[in-house]
């Protein structure tokens, strides 16, 4: 054979293997993505069975805290003038963190730096307490609408609290995400 016929064959070799290389690579991503489902086969997870077809408002797991949607400057002047009295009402200064209210059920902080008002709920039965902990904020004179955009966020501070109540939301009554 002299070299002319070498390299004929070394191209038909060499077309060969980049062929068998392609089918290889196509058939390795086929069988990767072939694996994954797609988006409607995927069954939704939700909380609790569907009982009925009308949906609700769907209901954020507990300790999940949704930022505020407007900031204190867009605030009406009445609910901006009530949240200066809020947070002047302070009973002590944590590390710039402020204490407002203690009790056993729950307590009250403004946290200034993501400008919230946070309630730690601190035992059963949580609903109470967070009714109680709106009232305080009612007291002031705020309507309950306006504990939306404060805005006023609950926590559960043990493990056990959100055990026992697992459809607690961090909003106010009223409001939704």
């Amino acid at each position: 054979m002299n070299l002319t016929q070498y390299k004929s064959k070394f191209q038909l070799l060499f077309a060969g293997a980049v062929v068998i290389i392609l089918i290889l690579v196509i058939a390795s991503a086929f069988s990767l993505l072939g694996g994954k489902k797609t988006e409607e086969e995927i069954p939704l997870k939700t909380s609790a069975p569907q009982s009925s077809p009308r949906q609700t408002a769907p209901t954020l797991a507990p300790n999940i805290i949704v930022p505020p949607q407007k900031s204190p400057e867009s605030l009406p002047d009445d609910v901006k003038t009530t949240r200066e009295k809020i947070i002047a009402s302070q009973i002590a200064n944590e590390q710039g963190d402020l204490l407002l209210y203690q009790s056993e059920t729950y307590s009250i902080e403004y946290i200034p730096s993501p400008n919230v008002f946070f309630v730690k709920i601190l035992k059963d039965p949580a609903q109470t307490a967070k009714k109680n902990a709106q009232s305080w904020f009612l007291n002031f004179g705020l309507a309950q609408s306006d504990l939306c955009d404060l805005p006023v966020r609950f926590i559960l501070s043990t493990r056990e609290l959100r055990e026992t109540n697992p459809n607690f939301t961090s909003l106010p009554d009223g409001c939704t995400p």
